[in-house]
């Protein structure tokens, strides 16, 4: 079940989105119809754990509509079960833009897991060369938890 918070400042809509993304969303019941020609729709998945097949469907169906209506898109704080979406179909973002991602930690000393916000222009200056951070719970070293080549490589496109 996704709920949905709404703000709208000017002529920007923030959507925050938090909860599984699966066969009952309707997305244009929860966020409404496209915001139109020269506004803007931002969107935030930092809290969406997964997106199933049913609604990767539905994603793209409501974000194409957005998208032709003339409405900017853009993406924030995409969780890690976004960022595969977007690197596993091509047209996931539907020409949107991908501001800023969750990239997956794990300590070296307490294996925990952790997550650090990246923009993405910032990521490609990088190079793939992330810097480690502190781990949330030890403090100690965590470092990068999937294979870069993959997890960025929707940066590339």
């Amino acid at each position: 079940m996704i709920n949905v918070i709404k703000e709208q400042k000017g002529n920007s809509l923030t959507v925050k989105m938090a909860g599984s993304i699966e066969e009952s969303v309707n997305f244009e019941q929860i966020i409404g119809p496209s915001p139109g020609a020269g506004n803007e729709l931002q969107v935030n998945t930092k809290e969406v754990p997964r997106i199933n097949s049913v609604g990767v469907k539905a994603w793209i169906k409501y974000f194409q509509m957005v998208s032709g209506s003339g409405a900017k898109l853009k993406f924030i704080e995409c969780s890690t079960a976004i960022v595969e979406q977007i690197n596993l179909i091509l047209n996931f973002t539907c020409g949107g833009e991908v501001e800023s991602i969750y990239v997956p930690f794990t300590c070296t000393a307490c294996k925990g897991e952790l997550v650090g916000l990246f923009k993405t222009v910032d990521l490609k200056k990088m190079e793939l060369q992330l810097p480690e951070l502190k781990c949330t719970k030890c403090g100690g070293k965590a470092t990068f938890d999937d294979i870069p080549e993959e997890y960025f490589a929707f940066l590339s496109r």
